[in-house]
This record gives structure tokens, C-alpha cells and sequence, in this order.
């Protein structure tokens, strides 16, 4: 609820506060006082746009600030969404500076004009000859159907249900693109996969092949180089082994007087063993060292296919070719998984399909049932507020499979003015005033049911009078027992029901005119009730109408 509406430099106001009780109030003046000023300043703090030609001082800022009790709204996530600070009193403020920049906040926190709007939205809701757009709003006529229907709960779980729907049916089509585009690469990555079979690289194979081409490329110098050396070593008389064997026979001669000489000869017994291995092995190199032209054939196509083929799927050696065909084996076991992973999710979709139109269904019927209910008594709350020929009708369509994040339901709310008009949208036939007084009994209607914002009430009363204007009276009293109303009224039986009564008038003060609001006594009251009723200087007798019109 509004508890309290501060008003700074805002057109012809200089300074203002306005304390709200939490039922009825109502607030008169004279006709150009300052009350659509006062709306206007309302406006501000519930994001409407600003204009410096508002500033009563051009030279000073203009501040108008809203205190709010917000304990019973459900609206602590908005704070957290946001990441504002939540306090059961909010605060909202609004700036305007001289130079034209505008500036607006929540508990002190700057935010920018949307979300002073969305927030403002759920706190006031203002009605007007010229602001009832939410009777025409489809999900608004819904909601009213679902509050008397006590469809909340219900509602919230389809909506969880839905949710859950509609992401498994996105996953669904990204899955049949997915095998879709791979079933059009499929005899491409088979055929890689082939060829890659067919050559089957293995990790160490092009070193391999690369050290055997080498050495069948130059099989005629290593055949040469081996032989010299092999003949050097092992020469019948000139032999390197055979010069040693004659140095071992002649040092042994030495030896038996001389242990050094043991020493040595020992040593070369040593080197005549090494040697005589470095001998056998160079025969052997030069027996199977040969010019093999086949060989040499098959090891280089050997090695230009695997080039080909690493160059082909640019990677720079065998084992990255090897890790390359095992992705594509991967790719190719995945266009096979991707269907059994299409299936189980089709299957998943159809469960909650049936779930969600189980659910849909249940919140239809509540629907059904409870739309007679609140055409009754909406029909019965318009001969209350002078409308008795008026009557509403609401369409319930069924969409069928075609599910909404609200169910299967389209809401139509149809309207009727004149005995033997035939029901049609509300916006089409229904005129500023009986919009307002329509509004008025819905609110009414649903007030038990949801906890309501702050409703403003701007001039509904205009084309009323005498018990017309009783009848609204009593309907807006029936709803501000429940729910905080701000009246704005011409009518004194209106004014009679309030239960703080605010008064709009105008002061010159030397050079400027400014308007003032104060709370009137009991005693005011009379007053001002008395002139709605009958103008300036009133008789004793208005002035007992007037009391009587207060009770």
C-alpha cells in the first residue's frame, strides 16, 4: 500500500506530503486545484516520462518520492532479479534536474526507467477513462477467470511442466539437425574411415621406413665403406688383428719378468675382441647391405602415402593421423547413438506432452466452472453501480494441442451495454465510464482472491450522479475494506464514504499561485462535502445532508 507521496518543485506544488491510511481515500477539490497535478506527480514515481517544463522552480530539482508497504506483496524475487536491496518498506524516488536529466530509484538504488516501471506496475494500479487497457489485455482477462477458478497453484505447477515441455522440445529439433547434417556427412567420413583402414598407419612406421630408405639409397657407399674397413681389420698379414696377435706373442715373452707388461698384454686381448666384433659386424653389414630397386620402390610409395594422407587431414605424423581416424570412428558411432538419443528424447516429450495436457485440462474445467460464477456476480455488482442493463458474457475457447504457458485456453471478455446488444470486446463498445465502473466491480470481485496493488481511482464517477453514484460508493467501499483505493471524485456520496479525506486547493502567495493538500477533520469534512453538494455558503439543511452522507 501507499503510505506516504512526497511532492517537491513539481508544477504549481513547492512542497507536499500526503499520508495514505489502508482502506478508503478520497481526495476533492475544486476543479483546476491540482489533483491531475497530483496524479501527474504519481505518474513520475511509477515510470512515467518527465519534462522540465514541470518544475514549478527552473532553477531547482524536482523530487517526488512514494513510500510504500510492500510486507504482504509476493515480490522479493523482483528484488533479487534486480539485485536491489528488499526491505518491507520501498521506497521509490524520482528526480528531475534543471538541465533536463531525470533520475530515478529504489530503496536509494539508481535504476533506469523499466524497472521503475515493472516494479510501479505491481504496486499502483491506476484507473482511469483513459487507462482500463487491462480489461482488453488477454493474460489480465485470464487472470481473473483463474483467481475466482483457484486455479494459483494448479497454474504454477502446468507452468513448471510447460517449461520443462517446450525445452525438451527444443532439444528434440536440435537433435534431428544434428542427425540430420551427420547423416549427410555419413558416406563422407565412411570413406576416410576406409581409406584410413586401407592404409592402416602404425605409430612408429614412417621413422622406420625412413631409416631403410636411407640406407637402400646408399646401399653402394655402405657396401664400400665396410668393405675397406672390414679388410683393414682383418687382412691376412697386414691385418690390424692379425698386427696385434704378433704384439701379444712378443710382449707374452715379456710379461713373466714384468707385471706392467701383463697389464698390457691383457689390454690387447681386450681390443683384439672388440675388433674382432667390429669385424664381423662390418661383413655382415656388407653381405646384407644390397642395391634392392623393388625394395627401394616399395618403401618410398610406402612413405608417400602416409604423407599424403597427413597432409591430406593436416596433421604432422603418424600418431595424429592414428588419434584422426579414431575421431572419425567416433563421429560415425554417434550418428548411431544420435538416433537411439532422438527416440528416448521423442519418448520423453510425449510423457510430458500427456502430462502437460492432463494438467491443461484440469485448469480448463476449473475454468468452465467458474466463469458462470463471476458473469453472475459481475452482472450483479453492474446494477450496483448503475449499469443494470449491462452485462458481461466470457468466451472460453479450447486451443487443443496448441499449448500457452497458461494451458489450452483462449479468454475473451465480452461486453454488452444496452438490453439487446449483442456481446462484443470490451474496447469496441464499452465507453470510458462504464470501462471504469466494469474495472471497478472486477476488482472488487477478485479482491478476496489475490493480493491487489494500490488501486487509483482518477474521475470513474464522471456521467454519474444520484444513486449511480451511491451504488459505486458502496462497491468501492466493499473493496477498500480488503484493499488500499485512492479516489479521485467530483461526486460528494463518494466523498461521504471516505475514510481519510484529502482536500486539493489553491493559495497565491505574493506572486505565485501554489496548491496545497491537507487531511480534512471530521468537521472539514462536513464542509467540503456540503459545498460537492450544494457550493459555497451552504444551508443547514446541506449541511445535514452532508452529515448524512458521512453517517
Amino acid at each position: 500500500m501507499l503510505k506516504e507521496l512526497h511532492i517537491r518543485n513539481y508544477a504549481i506544488i513547492k512542497e507536499v506530503d500526503i499520508a495514505f491510511n489502508n482502506k478508503l481515500n478520497i481526495i476533492t477539490g475544486e476543479t483546476g486545484a491540482g489533483k491531475s497535478i497530483l496524479m501527474g506527480a504519481l505518474g513520475l514515481i511509477l515510470g512515467e516520462r518527465a519534462d522540465t517544463k514541470s518544475l514549478m522552480n527552473a532553477n531547482d530539482k524536482c523530487v517526488i518520492e512514494g513510500v510504500f508497504d510492500v510486507s504482504t506483496y509476493s515480490i522479493k524475487s523482483y528484488f533479487d532479479q534486480h539485485e536491489l536491496d528488499y526491505d518491507t518498506t520501498c521506497i521509490l524516488r524520482r528526480e528531475i534536474a534543471p538541465n533536463g536529466k531525470s533520475r530515478a530509484f529504489i530503496n536509494d538504488t539508481p535504476v533506469n526507467l523499466n524497472q521503475l516501471k515493472d516494479l510501479g506496475s505491481q504496486l499502483v494500479d491506476i484507473v482511469s477513462q483513459h487507462q482500463t487497457l487491462d480489461l482488453n489485455n488477454s493474460d489480465f482477462q485470464l487472470s481473473i477467470v483463474d483467481a475466482i477458478a483457484d486455479n494459483n497453484l494448479d497454474l504454477e505447477q502446468y507452468k513448471l511442466s510447460y517449461k520443462q515441455y517446450k525445452q525438451t522440445e527444443k532439444l528434440l529439433s536440435v537433435l534431428i539437425d544434428r542427425e540430420a547434417k551427420a547423416k549427410t556427412d555419413e558416406d563422407y567420413l565412411q570413406f576416410i574411415l576406409n581409406e584410413l583402414n586401407e592404409a592402416n598407419p602404425l605409430p612408429t612406421e614412417q621413422e622406420e621406413l625412413e631409416k631403410q630408405l636411407e640406407v637402400l639409397s646408399n646401399a653402394d657407399t655402405i657396401q664400400q665403406c665396410a668393405g675397406v674397413a672390414f679388410g683393414a681389420l682383418h687382412a691376412d698379414d697386414q691385418g690390424l688383428i692379425e698386427v696385434l696377435r704378433e704384439i701379444k706373442v712378443n710382449l707374452g715373452n715379456g710379461s713373466k719378468h714384468h707385471p706392467g707388461l701383463q697389464d698390457l698384454v691383457k689390454r690387447i686381448d681386450s681390443a683384439m675382441i672388440e675388433l674382432k666384433d667390429i669385424a664381423a659386424e662390418l661383413e655382415n653389414i656388407t653381405e646384407q647391405t644390397q642395391a634392392n630397386p623393388s625394395d627401394l620402390e616399395r618403401i618410398d610409395a610406402r612413405l608417400q602415402l602416409i604423407f599424403n594422407l597427413q597432409k591430406k587431414h593436416r596433421v604432422a605424423n603418424n600418431n595424429e593421423l592414428i588419434s584422426f581416424k579414431l575421431e572419425v570412428e567416433e563421429k560415425l558411432n554417434n550418428i548411431g547413438s544420435l538416433g537411439d538419443e532422438i527416440i528416448n528424447t521423442q519418448n520423453l516429450l510425449n510423457d510430458l506432452k500427456l502430462k502437460i495436457s492432463k494438467q491443461a485440462a484440469k485448469l480448463s474445467d476449473r475454468r468452465a466452472k467458474a466463469i458462470p460464477q463471476i458473469e453472475q456476480r459481475v452482472n450483479e455488482l453492474l446494477v450496483q453501480v448503475q449499469m443494470p442493463d449491462a452485462q458481461i458474457k466470457i468466451s472460453q475457447q479450447n486451443l487443443g494441442d496448441a499449448f500457452n504457458p497458461d494451458g489450452i485456453d483462449q479468454i475473451d471478455l465480452l461486453f454488452a451495454a444496452n438490453k439487446g446488444s449483442s456481446f462484443q470486446p470490451i474496447n469496441k463498445v464499452a465507453s470510458g465510464g462504464e470501462l471504469s465502473r466494469l474495472m471497478l466491480c472486477i476488482k472488487s470481485l477478485i479482491s478476496d482472491k489475490v493480493a491487489l496493488p494500490t488501486i487509483v481511482f482518477d474521475e470513474i464517477d464522471t456521467g454519474i450522479s444520484g444513486e449511480a453514484a451511491m451504488k459505486v460508493s458502496n462497491v468501492m467501499k466493499q473493496h477498500a475494506a480488503k484493499h488500499q483505493v485512492i479516489a479521485i471524485t467530483h461526486l460528494p456520496q463518494i466523498a461521504g464514504k471516505a475514510d481519510t479525506h484529502l482536500l486539493v486547493y489553491k493559495n497565491n502567495d505574493q506572486d505565485t499561485t501554489q496548491t496545497y493538500i491537507k487531511t480534512l477533520s471530521k468537521e472539514e469534512r462536513i464542509g467540503e462535502i456540503a459545498r460537492m453538494l450544494h457550493g459555497e455558503n451552504p444551508s443547514d439543511k446541506v449541511l445535514e445532508a452532508a452529515k448524512e452522507l458521512i453517517g
